[in-house]
């Protein structure tokens, strides 16, 4: 038995033709896929080719990230101090959760909790976490600093410029992230 669908319009004077002409039904969703790639292909443009990742899962020790580009994460307890290196580029550190706020001077802020979510996106930036449960990602170019000092028994892992995943190191190891260009990374 096959089951019709029976067109029963609202109105009276609601006809069967379609609203968009053929022209139309065809430009429209090559406009439409037109218009979701305009951001990707800015953000690809924006971003280069030269950005690395960096990737902390449940880290335990501290993560030091000087890189311009995009941070976010979260920590269980812990604390991050944020170093705005440039304050007139318009990009602002967002983070929540901090029971404790801190300035520091020198654009730099110290927020110290449980639970705590940061996020820095677009700008040059400084950031120290010390914690445990951290959960860090990261995108642009600079360099990492991987410390897990005392926590040789459950470290977490990290991933650095899309490698595989690996225990984090056991002391103070640097790291390159992407390809920064002379100079860019300074003080």
């Amino acid at each position: 038995m096959l089951l019709h669908f029976i067109y029963n319009p609202i109105r009276r004077i609601t006809t069967r033709e379609a609203i968009l002409t053929t022209a139309m039904r065809r430009i429209f969703p090559i406009l439409v896929l037109f218009l979701l790639a305009l951001p990707a292909t800015a953000w690809a443009v924006r971003g280069g080719s030269g950005d690395g990742t960096l990737v902390v899962d449940n880290g335990r020790g501290q993560v030091i990230v000087k890189a311009r580009g995009g941070i976010i994460g979260r920590f269980d307890s812990g604390r991050i101090t944020v170093e705005d290196v440039d304050e007139n580029d318009g990009r602002v550190p967002t983070v929540y959760g901090a029971e404790r706020i801190r300035e520091l001077g020198g654009h730099r802020m110290l927020y110290v909790g449980e639970d705590v979510r940061f996020r820095m996106i677009g700008g040059l930036y400084r950031v120290t976490i010390q914690a445990v449960g951290m959960d860090v990602s990261a995108v642009g170019r600079g360099s990492v600093v991987l410390d897990a000092t005392g926590f040789s028994d459950l470290p977490g892992r990290f991933s650095i410029n899309g490698g595989s995943f690996q225990p984090l190191p056991g002391r103070p190891t640097t790291f390159q992230l992407g390809q920064s260009p002379p100079g860019q990374i300074g003080k």
